[in-house]
Order: structure tokens, then sequence, then C-alpha cells
């Protein structure tokens, strides 16, 4: 709801041409300026320094749109899209937006675009959105920057470029999208597309109070505290809930093999999952490399920092046997010296998440782990913790989980 009310406040004070007084308004209309005449109504519309009168509104709309007046036309559009004194007709809200963005109108531009994106009123076409979206970004059009600057964040429908997303953020926010200020806030806050600013971060989160309601002041605070009081998602939570959930993910389906590996997208997802939240594990500091070890068996290692303390892993590890659909998460963590330091032991073991209730060829299991999943520990990893040694045991460990199949 917050998003809604900042949006359409946004949409008020910015499509409204001039900001004159209403005899002046009145004035301009008689005089025959349609654009006065539709900055009229939509004082009307919305009870801005006078009575509500939602049918005058539309009345004076529809006569500038009547006429061919691209702001009338746009504003029309408006109305059927968001129902305004009308019942909502995305095909009607359609055919006002493009017979105003063939006028020139920039906004109609990335009402289009939305309309194409979302398909309202037309069918759905990403490159055509993407098309309108571009139009009305170099225009100057705020909510085309905004969801133009999405698609470059997330890589739909074109290249995922956090730099050209955080600039037209920038751009956008810059004209008090109220989004874009969102968005602006988590570009600073996870470093995309800019180095990382914290203080950056909470002057956007500040810009974006202005002129909102007691309720979503107190939101945009909690964040602003969230950010100072460095809340932290722990490297422990990382490595046991989410990158055993992502490779469940990935065998439900939800997800291909290019995203469970994609570290930029992990960190987009987090990001977005985890608002304004610190990581305890430096996502920047992590890395992948692929071993292929046969025409249907794959291992994705993930390369953490070197852990600080037990438990944490100094690898993480995606085995995937893709003839028979079979996958496993396997972990080399650091563990407690139980013989003191004159004693001898290793002190890395070789554990892993599975589903509960799971036959895993003789690993000692602990179930008091959420979302369905059991933490197992297979014990010490024999000779060097190496990458090397750390694959080859797991793939001795996967194939014995899965002969008896």
């Amino acid at each position: 709801m917050k998003h809604i009310f900042l949006l359409m406040t946004f949409l008020i004070s910015s499509l409204a041409i001039q900001a004159q007084s209403i005899e002046a308004l009145r004035d301009s209309m008689a005089a025959g300026n349609l654009n006065s005449q539709v900055d009229l109504a939509i004082h009307y519309l919305f009870g801005d320094d006078v009575e509500q009168d939602t049918e005058m509104a539309l009345s004076l709309i529809r006569e500038a749109a009547d006429k061919g007046n691209r702001y009338g036309e746009l504003w029309m559009g408006m109305c059927y899209k968001y129902a305004y004194g009308v019942e909502t007709d995305y095909d009607e809200a359609f055919r006002w937006f493009m017979s105003s963005a063939q006028k020139g109108n920039i906004s109609a531009m990335g009402m289009l675009g939305e309309a194409y994106k979302y398909g309202q009123g037309t069918e759905t076409d990403l490159a055509t959105a993407i098309r309108y979206y571009e139009q009305g970004a170099a225009g100057g059009d705020a909510l085309s920057q905004h969801a133009l600057g999405m698609q470059y964040l997330v890589g739909e429908g074109v290249e995922r470029n956090w730099e050209k997303s955080f600039d037209l953020f920038k751009q956008s926010a810059e004209q008090s999208y109220p989004d874009a200020l969102d968005m602006l806030t988590l570009s600073y806050f996870n470093g995309w597309g800019t180095p990382k600013s914290q203080v950056k971060a909470i002057q956007c989160l500040e810009a974006l109070k202005q002129g909102q309601d007691e309720s979503t002041i107190q939101e945009i605070d909690e964040a602003i505290a969230n950010i100072n009081e460095g809340d932290t998602l722990s490297a422990y939570e990382f490595q046991f809930r989410i990158l055993p959930l992502r490779l469940a993910g990935y065998a439900n389906g939800a997800i291909d093999e290019e995203q469970l590996v994609d570290l930029d997208g992990l960190n987009l997802q987090l990001g977005l999952m985890f608002v304004l939240t610190h990581y305890e594990c430096d996502l920047d500091s992590l890395s992948i490399s692929t071993h292929q070890v046969d025409d249907s068996i794959t291992v994705h290692v993930i390369h953490m920092p070197e852990p600080s303390r037990a438990p944490l892993c100094k690898y993480a590890a995606y085995v995937m046997d893709k003839k028979n659909g079979l996958s496993r998460y396997y972990t080399l963590e650091k563990t407690y010296n139980l013989f003191g330091e004159s004693g001898v032991a290793d002190p890395y073991v070789v554990g892993g998440m599975a589903i509960d209730d799971d036959d895993d060829g003789g690993a000692s299991s602990s179930s008091n782990y959420p979302d369905g999943f059991s933490h197992l520990n297979y014990g010490c990893i024999e000779g060097e913790p190496t990458e090397e040694n750390f694959v080859n045991t797991i793939l001795r460990l996967f194939k014995n989980a899965y002969s008896h199949q």
C-alpha cells in the first residue's frame, strides 16, 4: 500500500504541467488553454484546493481528450487504468495512451510500456514494453526511467547491467519518483552499479520521507534504524538455509542451473528479500568453480571467505546428476579442535543438508533445522582441506548415497 500511495502522490504532483492557483487555471481554461483545463480537472479529481468533484473532473478531461489534446488523452487513459470516475477498462486506457504517445507525450509512453509489460489492454510483449520505456526515459519520464532501470537490474528483456540501472534510478529519483528512491537506496546499500554507501542510502530514505504521512515516515525511520544498528543476516543462515533452498528450487524446477550458479543474481535476490540487511558473509567475495565429472554429473563449488569460526564453511557445493535427476548440497565446515592446542585434529568436517527422512548412507543427522531440512555430518575430511580433496570426497558420498537406487 505504501508504494501505491507514494506513486499516486507523485502522479498528482508531477503530471500537472503548471502549479497555478485555481482562479488562474480557470482564467487560462476560459482562454482556450486545454492543458490548464486538464490541470484544473486534476484538482477536482483529487479534491486538491477545491471540493472533490469526480464527475466534473472526468467531463473536463474527456472534453480535452476528444479535442485531441495529448495531455487530456493521457489523463483519460489514467482514469480508465485507475478507475477514476469510470470502471477500470484497460482496453480504453491503452487506446488513449497510444493516441497520446503518438502525439509525443512521454508519460503516455511510460504507460504504454506498462501496458505491454503486463498485458493490460494489449498482448504481453516485453520487447515492445522496453522500447516504449526507452523512449519515455530518453524524454525524461520518471516512471519510464524507473521501469527501465528495473529491467536492467534483473536482466529481463535486456542484458543485466547494474551501472545502467543505477543511472536510470538516479535520474528518476532526482524527480522524486518514490519507487526509484527506494531502488536507489537499495543500490547504494548493496553496491548495485555504484560503490556501497550507507550514508547515501540513508540520504535517499530521508528524501523519501518528504511530504509523507506519519505511518510511512515511521516505516522509513525503521529502515534507517536498521541500517544504523547493523542488522545482520548471518553467514551461518546463508550457508545452511539459503544455499540449500536454492538447490531445492533447482530440483523443483523453479530455477535453472544458470540461475543456480549466478552469484550476481543471488546478490540481487537477497538484497530484495532481506531489505537493508547486512551480510556477515560478504557476497562480493564469493566465487564458483565448476567440475564436469562426466556427461551427467556436475559439481559446482562455491568458494567462501576463510571461515573465522566454527561451524562456518570453507566450501559449499552443488552436486547434480542430470541424467537421473538427483542433486545434493555438501559443505566443508570448520569445526572445534576437541584435542586442544597440543593435540592433533583435522579442523574441517564434511557436512551437508538433506530433506528430512532422507536416507543418506550412514551420515549422522540433526533435524533441528527449519524448512524441512536436516544437517548431515560425514565426519572429518581425510587429508588437507583442499578443493580437490573436497570434490573427490563428496563425489564418493554422492555415489554411495544413491548406490541403492
